[in-house]
């Protein structure tokens, strides 16, 4: 089924009330709004109407693909750890807080589901490609399930800004960091030394993402996109 022009009208609507500025702001954001885009994916059943339509700069609506936003599908939890702690504390963060059920997708989990204890760089590419396939289907998923995501560096080859993406869509993001002498003491080998500092050199912190998280968080409120749904009339529901 072809996607049918959004009627002129709704547009003209949709700016007077939210305005044209691009609401996505993923990374290469220019914040003009030149085109129509859905906060409940098109694909997904999302209705051509004033609540669930914001406007997009090109770049982003053309990045963002069918990304859903968190609370308007699969709810992305993405915990960050340093290289050693992937099977300590990022495990027992998420033993702690999920609900049975949710989806863990971890890059230990998925070596070890391989039959892999100390992968060659290869099988660590295969892992990673695996650990990427998993994150690209749950973050265009509609169904409103819990995932569970660990990851040492927020970034790749293709998403160099992964960590920027992960705020401008409103994920659960949480900073795990026992502390450069812990880490430096479990690392075995200066390989492993050497991703310590690499991850380090982030100067990452819990604080710093809630600070950019509350910026990021206070501008969905203006767009009707982050509040109570019984107090936010606007805000398109499932």
């Amino acid at each position: 089924m072809r996607r049918q022009v959004i009627d002129p009208l709704v547009r003209r609507e949709v700016i007077e009330t939210w305005g044209n500025d691009c609401w996505l702001e993923l990374p290469g954001c220019t914040h003009v709004g030149a085109e129509d885009d859905h906060i409940v994916p098109y694909s997904h059943g999302g209705m051509d109407t004033v609540p669930n339509i914001r406007r997009a700069c090109k770049h982003c609506n053309a990045s963002r693909q069918d990304r859903v936003l968190y609370g308007y599908g699969a709810r992305l939890h993405m915990v960050i750890v340093p290289p050693g702690s992937c099977d300590r504390e990022a495990m027992d963060y998420i033993d702690a807080h999920k609900q049975p059920g949710d989806p863990v997708v971890s890059f230990t989990g998925l070596a070890r589901a391989m039959g892999l204890t100390e992968p060659s760089v290869g099988e660590r590419r295969a892992v990673a490609m695996a650990w990427s396939g998993a994150y690209r289907q749950f973050a265009v998923s509609q169904e409103p399930v819990d995932v569970w995501l660990t990851r040492t560096m927020p970034n790749s080859r293709r998403h160099p800004r992964m960590l920027d993406e992960w705020v401008a869509l409103d994920y659960d993001i949480h900073v795990l960091d026992p502390g450069f002498e812990v880490e430096w003491e479990r690392a075995a080998g200066e390989e492993a030394r050497r991703r310590v500092r690499q991850w380090y050199a982030l100067h990452l912190s819990q604080a710093l993402i809630d600070s950019r998280q509350s910026r990021r968080r206070a501008r969905l409120v203006q767009l009707g996109l982050r509040a109570d749904a019984a107090k936010v009339a606007a805000r398109p529901v499932w």
